[in-house]
């Protein structure tokens, strides 16, 4: 299979717009401030220095609109929060810079860097820092940006708003939940799902004659997403039809407050399916509704016969009707569905019409209810209707196509009018959850004042055409328990301590804090609110594994609730020696309504601090509240996980392109330096599996 485009040939930066692809494909965009480059088997987008759309994308085409072609992209955004905002004056910054994680005197931070890899590109650094300094954007204000990324088909090679035109997935910053996930409905933008996290994302858009279907994945467990080689269907937009479309890529923001954070592109792959080339792709339940004759009996395009249990509906060459009082028509596609759509046109006046989902039987489902002054989402259990929401923001227009769907994963939904999130929320309820019948209600005849129209459902996850297919996200585990740790025995320092299990003795490794069993089995940093531990301190144990560690361990943050002081900074550490290192770490802080899991790098006997990667993660762990921390790492590579869900991944040649691979000759727990230090984090169940 010929691959459009896989960035196997190295360009360096502004030397890629205007190249040619492996397999012959012309790399068509923009790159204004000549950052694009390819290195590494990635296509690389360095944060812009003047943010904007319009000034950093890559496209290919053109193509024409028709049923079936899917643009399929392989990527991992550099930051899914990134936004366009005002740092501090600028000679704080610097100072900061200079200072650095406090582990060193300027003085030999300074010969560090001068020796160092990391000085490359510091005069673009300082330039942006100016740029986005409160004097420069008080003499220049720069525009609100918090859309960072488009992937899809756009109606030019290079668009000014990718918001506004053609069929793509927009990325949305919103602080603490990191990355939203939009598609583009009409003229709105569906949010798909909150708390998109900085981790490898399959996007695939496949078009149809009118619109698209959305669909994305991860690896397991990832937010919102389901695992290659499955794919979520997020999103069908029944109505853009530019004839002519450029799929692409565009980078509008990159980086959070002058933060340095790369996107990388693995691969691109546009290609006709001829099996997904009908208007309702992957579903497993659709038909038209359009013909002659009554519902009940026929059979639909995909998903079996409808069963009209109540009342009659009709079909016609406009639509399906309802012809008779408290009509109900249902499919059973044998698996739950997790995306439904369907259009509903209204002629002179709206009346009531339903959406049936997890329907199991008459006495037990699901349905929102369509009136003409408000919406309503109810749910039948064991006979007792009850309303869970209703609100009169929310209604079926009058002389209007509405497209109205559910976004449905079995434990999370959300209900959508024309792509707008309706009752301005997502409900968490599993409730019939393995239901799997799916249909249609209305209160009574209408004389044609109402039609249904292309009715869908997909599945919960479909499986990713092999036409698509662009590798696996990177996802690598430990087989074998080497150490163990549960910190058992009498107080004192966790230095001289040998494992459980390995017979390890850990070491201070950096830093002047105290690290010391503490009782209860745990490990606890000598610190509090009013005496912080005295910057970074890392105690590690001899690691006979150099190309793989697979360490977990439980973390309990300081203090009980915000507004007392505490900061929580505790972590993990992979070391090769004193001057390369990886830590891993969190950042839980009473300045900031949400958490952080944030990485920082000393290479070559270096660490600069804006190169820190981090991923915001909600309100996913608390003060006082335990929670486990996995990091993998293969010297290149690595993943986090919080509580068993992926937050962030990086390889390092994504930050430093000429990096070599890291030998990991001790593995740890940390106390780290970021932005303030920590109150007193303890530790349980050290783990490390190679």
């Amino acid at each position: 299979m010929d691959i459009t485009d896989s960035y196997s040939d190295n360009r360096t930066s502004g030397k890629t717009i205007g190249t040619k692809s492996p397999s012959g494909i012309l790399r068509k965009g923009i790159d204004a401030e000549k950052i694009v480059a390819v290195d590494n088997g990635a296509l690389r987008f360095k944060p812009l220095i003047t943010s904007g759309w319009g000034r950093q994308g890559i496209a290919y085409g053109p193509y024409t609109r028709s049923n079936g072609l899917a643009l399929a992209v392989f990527m991992l955004n550099g930051h899914n929060t990134s936004q366009l905002e005002t740092i501090e004056w600028f000679k704080q910054r610097i100072k900061r810079w200079v200072i650095g994680s406090e582990t060193e005197s300027p003085l030999k931070r300074l010969r560090g860097w001068l020796r160092s890899r990391q000085k490359k590109g510091t005069a673009r650094r300082l330039l942006w820092w100016m740029r986005i300094s409160p004097l420069a954007t008080k003499l220049f204000p720069i525009p609100s940006l918090n859309e960072n990324l488009a992937v899809g088909w756009f109606a030019s090679e290079t668009p000014s708003n990718p918001l506004t035109e053609g069929n793509g997935f927009i990325v949305h910053a919103t602080g603490g939940e990191n990355g939203e996930l939009w598609a583009r409905v009409g003229t709105n933008c569906l949010s798909a799902f909150r708390g998109l996290q900085n981790i490898q994302v399959y996007y695939v858009v496949i078009l149809r004659e009118k619109g698209a279907a959305y669909y994305a994945a991860s690896v397991p467990n990832a937010r919102g997403l389901v695992a290659y080689p499955y794919l979520r269907p997020l999103a069908i937009d029944p109505f853009n039809k530019e004839a002519t479309l450029f799929a692409g890529i565009h980078q509008c923001v990159l980086g959070q407050i002058g933060f340095r954070a790369d996107t990388r592109v693995y691969g691109v792959q546009i290609e006709s399916i001829p099996e997904l080339a009908t208007w309702y792709g992957t579903a497993h339940a659709a038909d038209k509704l359009i013909g002659d004759g009554n519902l009940d009996g026929t059979e639909a395009e995909i998903g079996g016969y409808w069963q009209v249990s109540a009342g009659n509906y009709r079909l016609t060459p406009q639509g399906l009707l309802p012809d008779g009082s408290d009509n109900l028509a249902l499919l059973d596609p044998g698996k739950p569905s997790g995306l439904i759509h369907v259009l509903i046109e209204t002629v002179d006046c709206a009346t009531e019409c339903s959406l049936v989902w997890r329907f199991q039987d008459e006495q037990n489902h699901w349905r929102l209810v369509l009136k003409s002054d408000r919406c309503q989402l109810q749910v039948k259990e064991n006979g007792n209707l009850s309303e869970v929401a209703d609100s009169n923001e929310w209604y079926l227009e009058t002389k209007v196509v509405t497209s109205v769907q559910i976004l449905d994963d079995g434990k999370i939904f959300g209900i959508y009018l024309n792509g707008k999130l309706v009752f301005g929320q997502r409900f968490s309820d599993p409730r019939f959850k393995d239901a799997t019948g799916v249909g249609l209600g209305s209160l009574e005849s209408d004389d044609r004042n109402l039609y249904f129209r292309f009715f869908e459902a997909h599945p919960r996850s479909v499986p990713l055409p092999d036409a698509l297919d662009l590798g696996s996200p990177w996802l690598v585990e430990g087989k074998e328990l080497v150490v163990q740790d549960n910190f058992a025995g009498l107080p004192q320092d966790l230095a001289g301590k040998t494992t459980s299990i390995g017979n390890k003795v850990w070491h201070r490794d950096i830093g002047k804090g105290i690290i010391e069993i503490s009782g209860n089995n745990t490990a606890k940093v000598k610190a509090d609110a009013r005496h912080p531990n005295p910057d970074r301190t890392a105690y590690t144990i001899p690691w006979d594994y150099p190309n793989l560690a697979d360490v977990e361990v439980e973390i309990i943050p300081p203090g009980t609730k915000r507004g007392k002081g505490d900061k929580g900074r505790g972590g993990i550490i992979c070391y090769q020696d004193e001057d390369n290192y990886i830590i891993i770490n969190t950042w839980l802080d009473d300045s900031y309504e949400g958490e952080s899991i944030s990485s920082f790098f000393r290479i070559d006997g270096f660490e600069e601090i804006y190169d820190a990667v981090w991923a915001n993660i909600g309100q996913t762990i608390a003060f006082g509240q335990p929670y486990t921390l996995r990091v993998v790492f293969d010297g290149m590579n690595y993943g986090v996980w919080v509580n068993n869900q992926p937050v962030l991944y990086r390889a390092l040649t994504d930050i430093y392109p000429d990096l070599s691979p890291l030998q990991i000759n001790r593995v740890g727990i940390v106390a780290n330096w970021e932005w303030g230090n920590d109150t007193g984090s303890a530790f349980r169940n050290f783990t490390a599996k190679a």
